[in-house]
């Protein structure tokens, strides 16, 4: 089994083959191999493949830390089930999540690493298109804290099965609880590609109607009831199960010294977690 003490952030990204030839989450995989050393040490990539009917195959020379999970069922529009996966199998607090079709820049990766842990703040990126143009920031894009997000119970996976409205109910369920939603710098980029055809996603009917109710209903709970309500606590509700893991070749696992970590104890016990 492999050691994954030094990891400072996981990457977590559902993907989805149809089985063509292409594969998406190969091509990101292959373009973040050439980065630089010091932040793929500190990275897990955490893939979720989504129930595809065939298997991706990751190539042995892409030299970084993965671990690929998969879903046993091929359930539609099953991403807020994919990413409470992802989030549960990370091997870090500070998480990114994203979709196969976002490349992060460099200058993300070092501010995520980098920054202390992102408590009760949610950080959006701002995004740009191939031409550099910039867009809207993507609203399943986003650093944040894993034990915030499992605290309040992740995605509700009672909206798996119908198009739509997954993410907009979790930031705003988020943001009722307390939590901040924040711009990462702007030097930090997350740059959507170019994808050919439907290649790594759903090729579904994207009808919001049967979400769009129980969004409504939900809503309706939360103004009575508040956080009590409103989640269906649904959660990993499907086979699921470890494809495989990978650690990157002669990574520097060693922590530097703290020697008084054990003996201030109760100075952690004494101020607020």
């Amino acid at each position: 089994m492999n050691d994954w003490s030094h990891i400072e952030l996981s990457y977590v990204v559902p993907f989805y083959s149809d089985g063509t030839d292409e594969a998406p989450v190969v091509d990101l995989l292959m373009r973040y191999a050439d980065y630089p050393a010091h932040i793929l040490d500190s990275v897990l990539f955490v893939l979720v493949d989504d129930g595809s009917p065939s298997r991706v195959e990751i190539p042995e020379n892409i030299d970084l830390n993965l671990r690929v999970l998969r879903v046993g069922e091929d359930i539609p529009w099953n991403q807020p089930g994919a990413r409470n996966l992802g989030a549960v199998m990370s091997a870090s607090d500070k998480i990114f999540m994203t979709d196969v079709d976002h490349v992060l820049n460099p200058e993300a990766f070092e501010e995520m690493i980098r920054r202390r842990n992102p408590g009760r703040t949610m950080y959006k990126l701002r995004r740009k298109d191939s031409t550099g143009a910039v867009l809207k920031s993507h609203p399943n894009t986003f650093f944040l804290s894993r034990a915030r997000f499992l605290r309040y119970h992740g995605y509700d996976e009672e909206f798996c099965g119908h198009y739509g409205f997954d993410d907009a109910m979790l930031w705003r369920w988020q943001r009722y609880h307390g939590t901040r939603f924040l711009y990462l710098p702007s030097r930090c980029v997350a740059a959507l590609r170019e994808m050919k055809g439907k290649i790594g996603f759903h090729s579904l009917v994207r009808s919001l109607e049967h979400n769009r109710e129980l969004a409504t209903k939900k809503r309706s709970q939360w103004k009575l009831y508040g956080g009590k309500a409103g989640h269906s606590r649904r959660f990993l509700n499907f086979p699921w199960g470890i494809e495989f893991e990978r650690a990157r070749q002669n990574t520097p696992i060693k922590p530097p010294r703290a020697r008084f970590w054990v003996d201030t104890w109760w100075l952690r016990w004494l101020l607020p977690a």
